[in-house]
């Protein structure tokens, strides 16, 4: 076994996420703050992958979680598929290493088997629920005898390992929390090995924070009930105790804890990623909740995160997960770009459409990119925003329709004439650029008492079958003169059928 003992001048801070399905944002939090503190202290982020429940454990899931932890940028110092002096990172293959302490707990007396069926365990459940007790375990097989034990083997019991509670209160120190001590009434003897011989998460952890030498241990609120045991284990096995910090609940807009059970994919870091949301937008988003620097601040840049992060300033209640500030976070981040970078940006939700390809002229798509300018909130609205630069293959907006090109034959054969009198202009204007085009239609709408606004209208929708979007000027240089046309002829034949 290695030297326990944690060297004082070298940070060491993890995160162990169990492969049994995608990242999500607590998660997602739960790296970076730690993360965070490594880099603001000039320390080490270990990722150890805890998939000790070989059942639920896929390499499909790992997958995903390394995916998600890099396109954050959260790279980590050691980790299972970097290696590093402490390896395997993968507690599944870290098996007879927690055999060995398994023994010594065992030969020390600080642990012992448990022969209990699941009937009877369900039994000493239900009356420990009738007598209120806080304890669902009674602790019975403690100091069975030699002739039970032999019986129970006999009948083919396969026995879990239990770690016994010791009878004097535990304390708990917590960067975050403070300190407290813990009632050992309120603690039953933890199964650490299951009747598989697969160990259990509170024995593997500990053991590892200490093989590891882990300098603090900073994870969720939800594994608060999980440290006094560990700190138990430790103190059995003689290990070195981590420092503890246990950071707040995500909660929704309602207050309940924000989870895979009840809120699904909503949760799933790489769900944003695909939806064209920006690191840098999540990652701020992400840090601050649970964690202010000021009541003022609200942007911070990676390097600022990493100059500026601290334990002191991390919250003792929980954060709402706001998805209205993720969205202004990730148009703000998304408007940070130059329209070249922007356009690199988008290019891969384009080409998932079959919109673009190869063929596609590089500065046609920046300049449709600096046109569509401030109204992104995602890459993927790019869409949505620049589909009908594409295709002339839609419908249009009924409302807009009703709005614009009216619903009476006289408003309709109105418009139809606007737009057969604005072909002509664009048709013979002999610079197709902004500044022709724009002078010869405000001629032509003032002269003939046509209200702007009106005309603009109706030949947006015939272009884009929206009442919404660019410029209308760059909508009609970007698409050119020839498709100008053949567009502005197809609404003019949809006015006269419907």
């Amino acid at each position: 076994m290695s030297d326990t003992v944690v060297p004082n001048d070298k940070i060491r801070v993890r995160m162990a996420p169990s492969p049994t399905g995608f990242l999500h944002i607590g998660g997602a939090r739960t790296a970076l703050f730690n993360w965070l503190f490594a880099k603001h202290h000039n320390g080490q982020f270990i990722l150890r992958i805890d998939d000790t429940d070989i059942a639920r454990s896929t390499d499909e899931s790992m997958h995903e979680i390394y995916t998600a932890l890099k396109w954050l940028g959260l790279e980590w110092d050691e980790g299972g598929d970097k290696g590093g002096p402490y390896a395997p990172y993968l507690q599944s293959e870290r098996k007879s290493i927690y055999d060995k302490y398994v023994k010594q707990l065992l030969e020390n007396g600080n642990a012992y088997y448990c022969y209990c069926s699941t009937e009877e365990l369900e039994a000493i459940r239900k009356e420990a629920r009738s007598n209120k007790s806080t304890r669902s375990y009674d602790g019975r097989c403690r100091h069975i005898s030699s002739e039970t034990k032999e019986r129970y083997v006999s009948e083919g019991r396969k026995p879990t390992v239990r770690i016994k509670m010791p009878d004097k209160p535990i304390r708990v120190d917590d960067i975050i929390l403070g300190s407290r001590n813990i009632d050992p009434a309120t603690l039953e003897d933890e199964v650490i090995v299951r009747s598989n011989g697969m160990p259990n998460y509170n024995l593997t952890s500990i053991i590892d924070d200490a093989e590891m030498q882990i300098t603090h241990v900073i994870r969720g609120t939800e594994h608060l009930n999980n440290t006094p045991k560990q700190i138990a284990i430790a103190n059995a096995l003689g290990l070195h105790l981590p420092q503890f910090a246990h950071i707040p609940l995500v909660l929704d807009d309602s207050g309940r804890k924000l989870s895979k059970r009840h809120h699904g994919d909503l949760v799933a870091v790489n769900r944003y990623r695909e939806q064209g949301y920006l690191p840098e937008a999540m990652l701020n988003f992400v840090a601050r909740l649970g964690w202010s620097y000021d009541d003022k601040q609200e942007i911070f840049s990676v390097a600022e995160l990493i100059e500026k992060f601290d334990l002191d300033r991390v919250g003792k209640s929980g954060s709402v997960f706001d998805i209205k500030k993720l969205e202004w976070l990730n148009a703000h981040y998304i408007n940070e770009l130059d329209v070249s970078a922007r356009t690199d940006a988008v290019m891969p939700f384009w080409e998932q459409e079959g919109l673009v390809d190869s063929s596609t002229k590089r500065d046609w798509l920046e300049k449709i990119v600096e046109a569509v300018g401030e109204r992104l909130t995602t890459l993927q609205d790019i869409i949505l925003q620049t589909r009908y630069f594409f295709s002339d293959d839609f419908e249009y907006e009924s409302k807009a329709v009703k709005k614009w090109w009216g619903s009476s034959d006289e408003k309709k054969e109105k418009t139809c004439e606007i737009l057969t009198n604005l072909g002509q202009i664009l048709q013979e204007v002999t610079e197709f650029d902004i500044e022709t085009v724009e002078s010869a239609i405000w001629r032509y709408t003032d002269e003939n008492d046509i209200k702007r606004v009106a005309a603009m209208q109706a030949m947006r929708i015939a272009l884009t079958g929206t009442s919404f979007g660019p410029s209308l000027f760059d909508i009609v240089v970007l698409l050119g003169r020839d498709e100008v046309l053949k567009r502005i002829q197809r609404a003019i034949a949809y006015l006269n059928v419907i």
